[in-house]
């Protein structure tokens, strides 16, 4: 479960159905508590309908003939709440400067419940809305809190990039929640595997849930046209509902040179969903938002954005300070101020406007004629943030963690990884036979 999703313990039923008078006949007392039967699709609707007025102040009318875009883990499988905070990680630190975030829901559904409940946690966001159900739409538009574009499926998934063509038509990210299923026997079969039954019934029509080629195909349809669009949406991203389809998205993503990504898992109770995320840009997430550690998948994740370095003969945060201070100073083209944002102490960030540290540089560098008229170079080819630290230096086994002092660095920017890992190394090795160190 995400950390910030206030659903990490069930809701109060009697004091929601007090609060919200739809939901008393559906309130009931058990061995372990009141609860609400989940199999009952009119419950569903009665505590969705409770949940958001209370807890995020949205009136929802919800159609009976569509999905019922319940909010927390007992009600419904799908991880919405989680999936938007997710995305509302993924914005803050990869655009914290955006004043207008603009975002594209794929198949909005009856409720327009993700633009609802992300728009209530940002006002300063705004979304464009897709769906090829008339039905869906219909209830959408009642909805009136986002543009709501309709589509058939014969159109790009990624319409409004397709419609809107104008330069400064930049959306922030897209979401998605794709019809799992290829057909019904396949979405009967799911149900007939659980071991218990499934926890609630699935409302859904057919048009929400089946999709030619499931999740797998329509999904890589947002891929292929991703790589038209490329960086006029900083983030495309996706749920899934299969565990195995995440192996044959990856795939396709590497296959197209696609190396900035995010996987991460929403776990709820019984239920757990997935998603990915991918990017045409520069900005890189931090291993907290883009990696998960199950033993499954870690075949497939994105390579590490965090690297530390173990110093342990240093005893304090303040000696490694000086001897990263001294280090940072003597390599050419880089830029360093220090991060007065955040509440740790000896936190720099780096910018590097050029590769200058390596072999293959400083001979380069003695070689070239003097020219000094060279033009200063506007964007760095690489951002980091490095932190000085003391403790068990985190690594990739627990069998070697080390106790002291430890570099921590976090790429934040850069389209090659191999100049970050070059500075991490070098910076590594002057900070370790710094005169300083053995003090």
């Amino acid at each position: 479960m995400h950390p910030r999703n206030i659903y990490a313990a069930s809701p109060d039923f009697v004091a929601l159905a007090r609060s919200y008078p739809p939901l008393r006949p559906y309130v009931f007392l058990t061995h372990t508590g009141p609860s609400i039967d989940f199999k009952n699709p009119i419950a569903q609707r009665r505590l969705t309908e409770a949940l958001l007025r209370i807890d995020f102040d949205i009136s929802l009318s919800l159609p009976e003939n569509r999905l019922c875009p319940p909010v927390i883990y007992t009600a419904h499988p799908y991880q919405r709440l989680n999936y938007v905070l997710w995305i509302q990680d993924i914005i803050r630190e990869t655009a914290p400067d955006v004043a207008v975030v603009r975002g594209i829901d794929i198949g909005t559904g009856a409720s327009t419940v993700y633009p609802l409940l992300a728009c209530r946690l940002e006002p300063t966001w705004q979304f464009v809305a897709t769906d090829v159900d008339k039905d869906s739409l219909t209830s959408a538009r009642e909805n009136d809190r986002v543009i709501i574009t309709e589509t058939s499926p014969s159109k790009p998934l990624l319409f409004p990039l397709e419609k809107d063509t104008t330069v400064n038509a930049r959306y922030e990210f897209t979401m998605c929640n794709p019809p799992f299923y290829s057909s019904t026997e396949e979405m009967a079969q799911s149900a007939e595997t659980k071991e218990f039954g499934p926890n609630a019934v699935c409302t859904g029509a057919e048009v929400e849930m089946i999709t030619p080629g499931g999740e797998v195909a329509f999904v890589s349809r947002i891929i292929m046209e991703s790589l038209r669009h490329k960086a006029r949406c900083r983030w495309y991203t996706s749920m899934l509902g299969k565990m195995i389809s995440l192996h044959e998205i990856v795939s396709l993503l590497r296959n197209n040179l696609v190396d900035n990504y995010a996987i991460t898992e929403f776990v709820q109770g019984q239920t757990r969903r997935w998603a990915i995320a991918w990017s045409f840009g520069t900005r890189r997430l931090p291993d907290v938002h883009a990696r998960i550690s199950s033993p499954a998948l870690q075949g497939i994740m994105p390579l590490r954005t965090t690297l530390y370095q173990p110093l342990p003969n240093i005893t304090s945060t303040a000696l490694l300070s000086g001897i990263l201070s001294q280090v940072l100073a003597d390599v050419d083209g880089v830029s360093v101020t220090l991060d007065n944002s955040s509440s740790g102490d000896h936190i720099y960030l780096v910018r590097v406007s050029a590769n200058t540290w390596s072999r293959s540089a400083r001979r380069k560098k003695t070689t070239a004629p003097l020219q000094t008229d060279m033009p200063l170079q506007s964007a760095p080819v690489m951002q980091c943030r490095i932190q000085c630290r003391h403790g068990l230096s985190p690594t990739v086994t627990d069998n070697h963690k080390l106790q002291g002092a430890y570099l921590d660095y976090q790429w934040i920017d850069g389209k090659e990884r191999s100049i970050f890992e070059s500075f991490v190394s070098h910076v590594n090795r002057k900070a370790a036979s710094s005169r300083l160190t053995n003090r």
